[in-house]
């Protein structure tokens, strides 16, 4: 009895130390020890976009083997970012990394709005005086030959569109469209004309061919119109009381070709991507996706990049960035927290600049090929707001307007 005890007491033992030597392998042996040191010593690392406990410039923690991203960053410096692919028997991953000062944005004009930019050139509107302008980008950065466009206030503007020549403005006020002329700025000349009436969102081809705008009447109907730049020569091209879309948002391609039209129904499930064939004037459905924001397309106007409605509360915006073919296929997740309205085109139709959140200054160039995302850095960028963004025509810097302000910054990212 008392060997058969032993024996018991002996197995129980052995089970013992078994799972514990299985539980120190997979503690100990089964994880990549990452080690990193880093200046300045009060940035902030994240591992997989998860904050990691660091003291004195430091941080070292195990992480399971497979690919991981890691990130230094902080205000005022150009931050640094890897890509790991952990193995086993490698001896984990260790670095020391000293982030360099970040670009300083320089004010180039304040108290500016409704920016527009056309090679050297910027358009905008004054707060002060509530008068347009026109003013070349010097070398130096800074404003030259500034001339008025206007030569009384415009008020009450609600929203406004440039036309692509610059030569046009559409003004909201309400649901009122006005179609302002600058008639080359001959003062004596401009005029402001009744566009539409009862009208929603509203779009401009870049190829300056027509305008598109939903129409609301009182009547019931909901349309989608084209029309002329004097407003007299009007299409109704899509009813959109057969799909049940209401106060959609829409959106041009490049190419002046498609339409996206994206309903704002309360019911957020019927908010689905429709796309419009400008020639054909076919409206049809793109994909299943639902709970869409907004959408632009790609710069080669072969995709649809759409925002979509995000649950997690660290998601400001509470917008997702993705990616559809026009057929509805190829629905690939970006992984970006952004609206798609702040898509800015690159010099490749692979790429595509924009703002994170759109708070804040967070910078970014997608390459939606191999889904690699790259940060841009410069002095300020966690207090700043911006609210209007531009690319130069060579895309190495960006003019923003934040707090009312214009700002040049040249782009350097990770």
């Amino acid at each position: 009895m008392q060997h058969h005890q032993k024996l018991i007491i002996l197995a129980s033992l052995s089970l013992t130390v078994f799972f514990f030597a299985l539980f120190l392998y997979f503690v100990l042996f089964n994880k990549a020890k990452i080690t990193i040191n880093f200046k300045p010593e009060n940035a902030v690392v994240t591992f997989d976009n998860a904050p990691v406990e660091s003291k004195n410039g430091s941080a070292s923690f195990s992480a399971d083997f497979g690919k991981h991203t890691i990130k230094v960053e902080a205000d005022g410096y150009i931050g640094f970012v890897e890509e790991l692919d952990l193995k086993k028997g490698r001896g984990g991953w260790q670095k020391s990394v000293n982030l360099t000062l970040a670009p300083v944005p320089i004010e180039i004009a304040k108290n500016i709005r409704y920016s527009a930019i056309s090679s050297d050139k910027i358009y905008y509107q004054s707060t002060s005086d509530k008068l347009f302008y026109l003013s070349k980008i010097a070398g130096n950065k800074q404003l030259s030959d500034t001339q008025p466009m206007t030569s009384k206030p415009l008020e009450n503007i609600d929203d406004l569109l440039w036309s692509p020549t610059k030569e046009l403005m559409l003004i909201k006020r309400g649901s009122t469209l006005s179609m302002f002329d600058f008639q080359k700025y001959d003062f004596l000349n401009q005029k402001e004309s009744l566009f539409a009436s009862y009208a929603g969102d509203y779009a401009w081809a870049p190829d300056d061919s027509r305008i598109a705008y939903v129409y609301s009447p009182p009547t019931g109907e909901k349309s989608i119109i084209f029309a002329d730049k004097t407003g007299t020569e009007i299409t109704r091209v899509a009813n959109l009381n057969d799909l049940n879309i209401k106060n959609p948002y829409i959106a041009f391609s490049p190419n002046s070709e498609w339409l996206v039209v994206i309903p704002r129904n309360s019911n957020y499930d019927q908010n689905k991507i429709y796309l419009l064939n400008v020639y054909t004037k076919e409206l049809r459905q793109v994909g299943e996706v639902n709970n869409v924001k907004e959408a632009v397309f790609s710069a080669d106007s072969q995709k649809i990049i759409y925002s979509a409605y995000d649950t997690d509360p660290a998601n400001p915006t509470h917008r997702r960035l993705y990616m559809i073919n026009l057929d509805g296929s190829g629905n690939v997740d970006l992984k970006i927290a952004a609206k798609a309205t702040g898509v800015r085109y690159w010099n490749s139709a692979e790429k595509f600049f924009l703002l994170e959140n759109s708070v804040g200054g967070k910078l970014k160039l997608a390459d939606k090929n191999i889904g690699r995302v790259s940060d841009f850095y410069f002095k300020g960028q966690v207090d700043s707001n911006i609210t209007e963004l531009h690319l130069n025509e060579d895309k190495s810097g960006a003019i923003y307007v934040s707090g009312g302000t214009l700002y040049f910054v040249k782009l350097q990212g990770n």
